[in-house]
């Protein structure tokens, strides 16, 4: 066969290997093996869901998580009439009653209550060691605030000396806190001429001149008092403790360099119990106290004595009518 006629049939073979190639490819299974771009997009928009959907679980977790933080109790604690008082915003009664406690507290004053507050208890064990400065050294209307955990002490010092010694005691506490107090100026000493001419004749002689006080003053001294040592009896009578009775001879010295004052004795009890054996009970302790105080000196006519039973209490009661704070003597000034 001539070369021209191999030629010829060779490439004629190939067309036709060609031409059976393209008829007989399996294009449909190609097209299975291979994504499509809707199956791709639909891979992406599908991811793109998913992530929103973390996203929005995340963020909702974050926002609980931001509505349940906590916040820091609010305390106010001021001095009046010698004693100190507490306002608050607390979680609850029982966390307002351990602060009470702790810091030894006088009387209770306005609280509120939130889910969401809690106490520093570093922060009011420090304060804990200041109260016996606050209550000793300052003048009434004396306060110390605490928000947001920080500390603010205002007021005035009874004293020029007891700045250094109030300083003592925040460092001993380790307390940070920010203070405005007052330091009050002595009060230069007015001698007259006479009184001079004393002194020069007689320069070993020293003249002291007593002051009366005011019944206002006379009522903190005994308000202090008090609140240093609470006035208590034997369990379920009518008899002093020896510890009170130390209080009532100071008491009763303020009385006698004060004469022209009379004093209510008024006993008050809890509200445990039948309400007449209540007032029964403060009746007899206002007696003793009375009795005590005649027989240190005081004149019966200056004194009065009344049992008010439960009917002014300066705490609530628990649930079984008990309350320590309630069961309490007072002394009020009634005038000269």
């Amino acid at each position: 066969m001539p070369m021209v006629k191999k030629l010829t049939f060779l490439v004629f073979l190939f067309i036709c290997f060609v031409i059976y190639s393209v008829f007989t490819f399996d294009y449909d299974s190609q097209l299975e093996n291979t994504p499509s771009t809707a199956s791709v997009l639909q891979t992406v928009e599908n991811k793109q869901l998913n992530e929103g959907l973390v996203n929005k679980i995340i963020n909702k977790f974050t926002s609980t998580a931001t509505k349940k933080e906590t916040k820091p109790v609010s305390i106010t604690l001021y001095k009046k009439d010698g004693l100190i008082v507490m306002d608050g915003i607390f979680a609850s009664s029982e966390e307002s009653k351990a602060i009470f406690n702790m810091l030894n507290i006088n009387r209770d004053g306005v609280y509120s209550y939130n889910d969401n507050i809690a106490a520093d208890q570093n922060l009011i064990s420090k304060l804990a060691i200041l109260m016996p400065s606050f209550k000793e050294l300052f003048e009434d209307n004396a306060k110390i605030s605490v928000n947001n955990n920080e500390v603010f002490l205002t007021g005035t010092l009874k004293d020029s000396n007891h700045s250094a010694l109030l300083d003592t005691n925040i460092s001993k506490a380790n307390l940070k806190l920010t203070k405005d107090v007052k330091i009050p100026i002595s009060a230069p000493v007015v001698v007259k001429e006479e009184i001079k001419e004393e002194i020069k004749s007689e320069p070993k002689q020293e003249i002291v001149k007593k002051v009366a006080l005011t019944s206002k003053e006379i009522q903190v001294k005994i308000n202090e008092l008090i609140a240093a040592n609470k006035i208590s009896f034997e369990r379920r009578s009518s008899t002093i403790t020896e510890s009170s009775r130390t209080t009532l001879t100071q008491i009763a010295k303020i009385l006698q360099e004060n004469s022209q004052v009379k004093i209510e004795i008024g006993g008050h009890t809890d509200s445990r119990g039948e309400k007449e054996l209540n007032r029964q009970i403060s009746q007899d302790r206002a007696n003793s106290i009375k009795d005590a105080l005649i027989s240190l000196g005081i004149n019966q006519d200056r004194l009065s004595a009344v049992g008010y039973g439960e009917d002014f209490p300066i705490a609530k009661d628990d649930e079984n009518g008990l309350s320590e704070i309630n069961r309490r003597v007072e002394f009020n000034i009634k005038g000269e």
